[in-house]
């Protein structure tokens, strides 16, 4: 499944989205601080933890979707879309 991953440079600020080319809704974002503030360690464990969980997410949601185009033969043995004729 192609996600578009547009990543545009504003300044020294840096943002990064995957997107799922499908639905075209973002399912990682990521953008640069703009202000570093000061985080215990418990709020910096638990950000750790959500962005883990996150990027669990994305990759299931990626192998269910790769998984059900497989199914429905929608992809070669080697996960290369097949082109309509």
């Amino acid at each position: 499944m192609p996600y578009p991953i547009p990543s545009p440079l504003e300044g020294i600020n840096t943002n990064l989205h995957i997107m799922d080319a499908t639905s075209v809704a973002v399912r990682l974002g990521r953008e640069s601080p703009r202000q570093a503030s000061p985080v215990s360690d418990e709020e910096e464990a638990l950000r750790s933890l959500r962005h883990e969980v996150t990027i669990q997410e994305l990759l299931r949601r990626r192998f269910l979707r790769t998984t059900e185009q497989y199914l429905k033969g929608e992809l070669d043995d080697v996960a290369i879309p097949r082109t309509r004729r």
